[in-house]
C-alpha cells in the first residue's frame, strides 16, 4: 500500500509539472475527431472522410467491414461498390517514446444505393424437385485426346439416384407491353431541373470537390464523369444547366456515357466554344440538350475542348439536369435525412470564460446554422464570423443551460433542417473546473475483445478516479497502479455506458467531474460472411455452357439454354477459409437447381476438378440452407489422398440436371453464418 501511495504521489507530481510546463490539455492541442459519421452514396459514387484536428507524424487508416458494399482508399475516399450497408473504421496511429500507439477515432455508417431504377422482376412459380438422374457419360470428345466417362465438373457421382419427382411445367414470362417510341428531339422540352450530386464526381488526379462550397475544381485533366443518379433511355433527352468560371483559355465539351469505368460515348456532343458569347477566361452559364443513343446511359462526361487537349483550369459551381421523360430527378431515391452532431470543446466553464462549439453533418453541405442558448442569464452564444458551423459560448452566471443549433443541410439537392443540442454547466467565477474526458474510448468493441481507457482533465492534480460500467455486456477493471487507466472487458453483445468520476485538487480547491462514454459491444464480423457473388465467377468448360449476367441490384442471373449439356456448373469462387460448422445459406429465385460446395485447393481424384466438401444436393429450391458438419461432409478421398473437410472452403457450385428446356435462376446472395440464430427467419 505504501508503494502504491508513493507511486500515486509521484504521478500526481508529474501531472502538476506537466500542467505548468505545457498548459492544459485543451490549450496544448485540439483533439483529433472524426467529423464524418454517416455517409449515403450511390454505386460508384465517392465521398471523402473528414477528420478534424489532424496531427503531424500521425497516420490515419481506414478499413471497410464489407468491401463488396463500399471500399475506402488510403486517403479516406469511400467508393460505393454495390447496394447495401456497411461500416468503415477509422484509426489514428503514432509513435510515443519509441512505441507504436493506436487509437480508434470511430466508425462511419455507409449506405450505398442503386443508381438506376431496378427493372421489374418476373418471379417464376416455385417448382417441385425434378427427376434426378446419375450424370450420364457424354458422347463428345472432351478435347484433350481422351474420352470421358463423366462431365469434367461433376465432382462425384451419388451412390444411388434420388427419388423421382414430377417435373414442373416451364414457366412462361408474362407478355410485356411494347416500349413506346419517344417523341422527336424537338418535341422533348425541359421541365423541372434537379441539382446533380457534385460530391459524387469521379475522383481522379486534378479533380477536386470542396465539401464546404460544393464546387468542383478541375486542372489539367483529360476528362471526368458526374453520375446522373438515374438511367437515361435510348431516344430520351436531358437538359444540362452548368455554371462556373473558366480560368484557362480552352473551354470544354460534354456528352453522355454509360458509366465511369467504360466512358463509352452514347449521345451527341456539346461544345462550350460554340455557345454565343463564349469567353475564356470568364464566367459561364450554359444550358444545352443531349440525346441518348442507348438504354444504359448513367453519367455526364466533361472533356477537354478538342481531342488530345486537357481541360486547363475550370471551376464548376453548379450542375442542374432536367430529364422530363424520366420524370426528372424522381427516378433517384430521396436522400436520407442527415444526422447532425455538436461538439463542445468544454462542457463546463466559469462565468466570464468561454468555450467553442462546432456542428458537423453526416452527409451533404451545411448551408446555414442558427445558434442559441436555452437560458441567456447563464450563457450567451455568438456565431463565428468566418465559419457558420462554429460558435463561441461565454459563461454569464452559475447555472445549467443547453446550447442549441438549427442546421440547414443540403443533401443531393434536397434541403433539410436538423436540430442538435448539448448541455453546458457554468460555474461561478474563479471556481475550479475539471472537464473530465475519457480518451481512446471506441464506439464499438467486438465481443471477447478489450479496450484500454484513460481519463484526462483540463487542470489540477487527480486525487481519485471511480470507474463504473452500466450494462451487462462488459465489465471494467481498474489499473492497480494508475487510477486514470482502466480496461473494458466485453462479455456479450449489447450496449454499455462507462463513467469515470474524477476528483481534482488545485491551489487548495477541490472539484469533481464525471465523464461518460457509450460503447457498443458487437459480434465479430466474421460470424456472418457474405460472398461477393458479382466477382470470380467461372463456368464449366465442356459442352454448351450456361451464361450468367450481373444485375443492377448485385444479383446474378444464370441461364441454361435448351441445348446446354447436362450438369453444367456455374461456380462462385472466393478465397479459401475455415467454415467448419458454419451454415451456408443461398438465396435465389426461379428454377430449382443442384448445389455442392468445394474446397479451394484439393482436387477430386478422377479429373482433377475441385473437390466437393459437401454431398451433392439435387433438385433444391431456394433459399437453400446446409450446415457444414459431419452429416453433410463428402466421404470421397481427394487426389492427394486426404479426406474432405471444411478447413479451406473456396467455392459454391450451382448446376442443372437433365432438363431439356431453357430455364434461369437468379442468385441473390450466398452467406455463411457461424450461429444458426443469426440466419434470417423466412
Amino acid at each position: 500500500m505504501k508503494l502504491r501511495k508513493a507511486m500515486a504521489v509521484a504521478l500526481a507530481g508529474a501531472l502538476v509539472l506537466t500542467t505548468f510546463a505545457t498548459g492544459t490539455t485543451s490549450e496544448a492541442a485540439k483533439k483529433t475527431k472524426l467529423k464524418t459519421k454517416k455517409v449515403s452514396i450511390f454505386v460508384k459514387g465517392k465521398k471523402k472522410i473528414s477528420i478534424t484536428g489532424k496531427k503531424a507524424k500521425h497516420k490515419y487508416t481506414f478499413t471497410s467491414k464489407k468491401k463488396k458494399i463500399a471500399k475506402v482508399s488510403k486517403k479516406g475516399v469511400i467508393t460505393g461498390v454495390k447496394a447495401g450497408k456497411t461500416t468503415i473504421t477509422v484509426k489514428d496511429t503514432w509513435k510515443q517514446k519509441g512505441k507504436k500507439k493506436t487509437k480508434k477515432l470511430g466508425t462511419i455508417k455507409v449506405t450505398v444505393k442503386k443508381k438506376a431504377t431496378p427493372k421489374p422482376k418476373v418471379t417464376a412459380q416455385v417448382p417441385q424437385p425434378p427427376v434426378t438422374q446419375v450424370p450420364a457419360p457424354p458422347t463428345q470428345d472432351p478435347g484433350d485426346g481422351g474420352s470421358q466417362t463423366t462431365p469434367p465438373d461433376a465432382t462425384q457421382t451419388p451412390t444411388a439416384p434420388p427419388a423421382k419427382t414430377s417435373k414442373p411445367p416451364k414457366t412462361q414470362p408474362p407478355t410485356q407491353p411494347p416500349t413506346p417510341t419517344p417523341p422527336s428531339r424537338e418535341d422533348q422540352k425541359p421541365t423541372e431541373y434537379f441539382p446533380a450530386n457534385m460530391a459524387e464526381v469521379e475522383k481522379i488526379d486534378g479533380v477536386t470537390y470542396d465539401p464546404e462550397t460544393g464546387y468542383i475544381t478541375v486542372k489539367d485533366v483529360e476528362q471526368f464523369c458526374i453520375p446522373l443518379g438515374y438511367t437515361v433511355k435510348n431516344g430520351h433527352c436531358i437538359w444540362v444547366k452548368i455554371k462556373g468560371r473558366m480560368n484557362g483559355e480552352q473551354g470544354f465539351r460534354s456528352w453522355m456515357v454509360n458509366d465511369m469505368a467504360n466512358k463509352t460515348t452514347l449521345s451527341d456532343q456539346w461544345e462550350a466554344k460554340n455557345e454565343e458569347g463564349f469567353q475564356a477566361p470568364g464566367e459561364f452559364d450554359y444550358t444545352f440538350q443531349l440525346l441518348s443513343e442507348s438504354d444504359d446511359v448513367t453519367c455526364l462526361l466533361i472533356k477537354g475542348p478538342v481531342y488530345g487537349t486537357n481541360i486547363d483550369d475550370l471551376l464548376i459551381t453548379s450542375i442542374e439536369i432536367s430529364y422530363p421523360l424520366g420524370e426528372g430527378g424522381s427516378t433517384k431515391p430521396d436522400p436520407e435525412e442527415p444526422t447532425v452532431t455538436m461538439d463542445l470543446d468544454k462542457h463546463t466553464i466559469t462565468a466570464g470564460s468561454t468555450t467553442t462549439a462546432e456542428v458537423s453533418a453526416s452527409a451533404g453541405q451545411i448551408k446555414e446554422v442558427t445558434w442559441s442558448v436555452e437560458d441567456e442569464t447563464v450563457a450567451t452564444v455568438e456565431k463565428d464570423a468566418e465559419d457558420a458551423k462554429k460558435a463561441t459560448i461565454t459563461g454569464v452566471a452559475k447555472g445549467q443551460t443547453k446550447v442549441a443549433a438549427e442546421v440547414k443541410v443540403t443533401v443531393e439537392g434536397k434541403d433539410f433542417t436538423v436540430k442538435t443540442e448539448k448541455d453546458l454547466t457554468v460555474a461561478e467565477e474563479g471556481a475550479l473546473v475539471v472537464n473530465a474526458s475519457i480518451e481512446s474510448a471506441p464506439t464499438e468493441v467486438i465481443v471477447g475483445d478489450t479496450a484500454e481507457l484513460k481519463v484526462t482533465v483540463d487542470t489540477g492534480t487527480i486525487e481519485s478516479v471511480v470507474w463504473k460500467v452500466e450494462g451487462d455486456a462488459a465489465t471494467i477493471e481498474t489499473d492497480s497502479v494508475e487510477a486514470v487507466k482502466a480496461v473494458l472487458k466485453t462479455v456479450k453483445v449489447g450496449e454499455v455506458t462507462v463513467s469515470a468520476t474524477v476528483t481534482v485538487k488545485k491551489d487548495g480547491k477541490t472539484a469533481t467531474d464525471t465523464a461518460k462514454v457509450t460503447i457498443n459491444v458487437i459480434k465479430d464480423p466474421s460470424d456472418i460472411i457474405e460472398i461477393d457473388i458479382t466477382k470470380n465467377i467461372t463456368i464449366s468448360g465442356w459442352g454448351q455452357d450456361p451464361t450468367y449476367e450481373v444485375q443492377d441490384d448485385g444479383s446474378v442471373k444464370i441461364t441454361w439454354g435448351a441445348e446446354s449439356a447436362n450438369y453444367r456448373f456455374v461456380k462462385f469462387n472466393f478465397d479459401g477459409m475455415d467454415l467448419t460448422d458454419y451454415w451456408c445459406v443461398i438465396d435465389a429465385e426461379g428454377h430449382y437447381a443442384n448445389v455442392d460446395i468445394h474446397d479451394a485447393v484439393k482436387k477430386e481424384p478422377t479429373y482433377g476438378n475441385p473437390l466437393s466438401v459437401t454431398k451433392s444436393a439435387y433438385g433444391v429450391t431456394f433459399p437453400y440452407t446446409v450446415k457444414l458438419d459431419d452429416a453433410a461432409l463428402n466421404t470421397t478421398t481427394a487426389q492427394d489422398g486426404s479426406s474432405a473437410d471444411y478447413k479451406n472452403v473456396g467455392g459454391v457450385n450451382i448446376y442443372k440436371g437433365t432438363e431439356t428446356e431453357e430455364f434461369s435462376l437468379t442468385v441473390k446472395s450466398i452467406k455463411f453464418y457461424k450461429y444458426e440464430e443469426d440466419i434470417p427467419k423466412a
